[in-house]
């Protein structure tokens, strides 16, 4: 796509409808979009709302200014400002997966499974070799909240060892203000490096009070990207991602709410590299569909008449699905030959979910307790060819989930909880033929946790919580069922038991009465027993012949930091984190590391901001160190990297300007040369981008 072509499709194709959403979200809080203040923004995923410093667990909030000042191409490119997160695989859209503490490599199939990924509350489930684990667009959110941790588990499902990402998408009201009945709002931007265009279009209409209705269709195509040395990565792509909503108000108030929701993510393209996690041509060319789609029926009645009751349900369907065509290896000296078969990879998810709080209070002492059941089938299939290291079958889920939120007085804040999750692993024909016989598998899995946040002061707090969590074997690690294995149906359960400990503070009004300085530092130690990994040697004696196994334990520890302050005309905010990994029995290689252990890492965001304009201006820095804590054999230890971008926002609010927005960037303003620890290809070198947003409405 050319220079031209490309600006003007990223300035004309964009439509989306009007209100600007940051003064929607701004009603939850006033510093939900303030940009130096994100630790006071409200935390929805983890029991009853409350800001992220009073929350017993290490937790961020993105919100829809922060997916905007991004420029995103893939969600994952909204999480370098996330201590802990980082993502794995590649920079492709159709290759990336992430990294939660030490947790997740991008290169085995199963590692999805040590996290969880929901939108608007249903689990997505993709796991395939050299494929990313997620596929869809920033467009369609307006906020993220990544919980790190297993205790996340107890309310979203047994086996987050490494935490939860819980992804929310748009609704009408983000963009419809007071008293309009319909909004448009269109968006185009651009990128030079890959010569990236988007646009985006969104229609909200309010046809009456008890009624909303949002439309949104964002279409995104890009080239390869060059690297600081000017080496060009092959990673060009065209992706569809498109929203529709309805949400209803019914009720003699309209406190009850009905929402009906089907969004769709696609990307055809022909001729792409088969491994999409790394740039390497060894494993040739394919022709790619790829769909993920979703469909939501959702009911809230808070009950408002009654403290016992306030009920949420919610069912779902999820399929994603991967169509490879025409997969070519050029072999050497030769014509290009057939390197695998076509295939059609699906994954379908039904989910149920239902759960209720009730609350109850006494003299000195108030309790929200919150219960449930979720019902998850998830099934695999594979068509057209017969992998045999992609297991057809279903993986039924059931599962029942308590906990209860104490407060007493102003000070003491308790939370218990438990989850049990009910497993059973069917194999399909397929797998049964390819090892002469295999049988179904179930296990129960148990979660319990128990959290503690203790307010020293009116700005101090201290937390604890301890977590336990089991993961139970996917369908690849027991039915894995290449040449020569045998089903591993006595594979052990992972056991996770997590502790956390750290503090907060905020406080306003401390060198200027408008200023507002927070922090908050979270310290982990998660000790991982019966950790399952991926056979080296299926001929030795001690595992013959299994695909997957157990080794005895892994530990992974470290500290997380988190600060913002914010005054008038200006505002800093940054974090960091250290994490280290330990193989206790020197599996991985005989230095004990683990090779998915992130760098240590520190950013900033340094800016101004001119409030009655509508403009915010600064310097974002990623100071990245060098990992030499490696496998040997494995993943090459890493540089150390310092990372540079500068942006300009202007989202002016006055008249005669309302509903247009301007945003520029340069990211890796010195085109610095670097690659990565946890992924496999160079990053970006130099490269501008620009936002152009129009609103309007009645």
């Amino acid at each position: 796509m050319g220079l031209a072509k490309s600006f003007k499709f990223a300035l004309m194709a964009g439509v989306s409808l009007g209100a600007v959403s940051v003064e929607a979200q701004a009603q939850e809080t006033q510093y939900e979009n303030t940009l130096g203040i994100r630790l006071l923004r409200i935390v929805k995923g983890a029991g009853q709302d409350k800001v992220a410093t009073d929350t017993p667990q290490a937790v961020t909030v993105l919100n829809q200014e922060d997916i905007e000042n991004a420029g995103a191409t893939t969600v994952g490119d909204t999480f370098d400002t996330i201590p802990g997160v980082t993502t794995s695989g590649s920079e492709r859209v159709l290759g990336e997966s992430f990294n939660i503490r030490g947790v997740g490599a991008g290169e085995d199939q199963a590692d999805e499974g040590r996290f969880i990924i929901s939108v608007d509350g249903v689990d997505k489930n993709y796991q395939q070799y050299r494929m990313g684990g997620f596929f869809s667009d920033p467009e369609l959110y307006k906020r993220v909240e990544v919980l790190r941790g297993p205790a996340s588990s107890t309310l979203y499902g047994s086996g987050a060892l490494a935490g939860t990402v819980l992804f929310e998408t748009k609704d009408a009201s983000d963009f419809l203000q007071d008293g309009q009945t319909w909004a448009v709002r269109l968006k185009g931007s651009y990128s030079t490096n890959s010569e990236e265009g988007l646009g985006s279009t969104t229609i909200a209409w309010r046809p009456m009070d008890s009624a909303e209705l949002l439309l949104t269709g964002n279409i995104r195509q890009g080239g390869d990207y060059t690297s600081g040395d000017g080496t060009i990565v092959d990673a060009d792509f065209e992706t569809f991602s498109g929203l529709a909503k309805g949400t209803f108000y019914l009720g003699d108030d309209n406190e009850k709410e009905l929402r009906i929701s089907y969004q769709k993510w696609l990307s055809d393209a022909e001729n792409q590299q088969y491994a999409q996690t790394v740039d390497n041509t060894l494993f040739g060319r394919v022709d790619r569909n790829v769909v993920d789609e979703q469909f939501l029926v959702s009911w809230e009645d808070p009950f408002s008449d009654s403290d016992l009751w306030d009920l949420k349900a919610q069912l779902s369907y999820s399929n994603t699905l991967n169509e490879e065509r025409n997969a070519t290896f050029f072999s050497f000296g030769g014509p290009p030959v057939q390197f695998f078969p076509d295939a059609d990879f699906t994954y379908k998810t039904l989910q149920g979910k239902v759960e209720n709080t009730s609350f109850f209070s006494g003299e000195n002492w108030e309790n929200y307790l919150t219960y449930g059941v979720q019902y998850t089938n998830l099934d695999r299939e594979v068509a057209l060819r017969d992998t045999g290291a992609q297991p057809e079958g279903t993986d039924t889920k059931t599962a029942v989930f308590v906990q209860s939120e104490f407060t007493f007085g102003d000070n003491l804040t308790l939370i218990p909880g438990l989850r049990v999750d009910h497993r059973t692993l069917t194999p399909d024909a397929s797998v049964i033929a390819g090892f002469g016989s295999a049988s179904s598998v179930s296990d129960t899995a148990i979660s319990p946790k128990l959290a503690v946040l203790y307010e020293l002061n009116e700005n101090w707090n201290v937390f604890g919580s301890y977590a336990h969590t089991e993961r139970l074997a996917t369908l690849d690690e027991v039915y894995d069922y290449r040449v020569g294995l045998v089903p591993a149906t006595d594979i052990d359960k992972e056991k996770s038991d997590n502790f956390e400990i750290g503090f907060g503070y905020s406080n306003s009004g401390i060198w200027n009465e408008n200023d507002s300085l927070q922090f908050k530092t979270t310290a982990f130690y998660n000790s991982i027993h019966d950790y399952i990994t991926r056979n080296p040697d299926t001929t030795d004696t001690s595992r013959t012949g299994v695909p997957y196994f157990n080794i005895d334990q892994v530990e992974l520890y470290g500290v997380e930091v988190e600060f913002s302050y914010d005054r008038e005309n200006w505002f800093v905010s940054g974090g960091g984190s250290i994490i280290r990994g330990v193989d206790s029995n020197n599996f991985f290689s005989s230095t004990g590391h683990l090779n998915t252990v992130p760098p240590d890492e520190l950013f900033f965001n340094i800016g101004g901001k001119i409030v009655d304009e509508g403009i915010t201006y600064g310097l974002k820095t990623r100071i990245i160190s060098s990992q030499d804590n490696v496998v040997t054999g494995g993943r090459a230890a890493s540089d150390s990297i310092t990372l540079n971008d500068i942006y300009f926002n202007w989202v002016p609010e006055k008249n005669g300007y309302n509903g247009i927005e301007f945003r520029a960037s340069v990211e890796n303003v010195f085109d610095v040369q670097y690659q990565e620890y946890l992924s496999n290809d160079p990053g970006a070198g130099q490269n501008f981008k620009f936002t152009l947003v129009k609103e309007f409405g009645s």
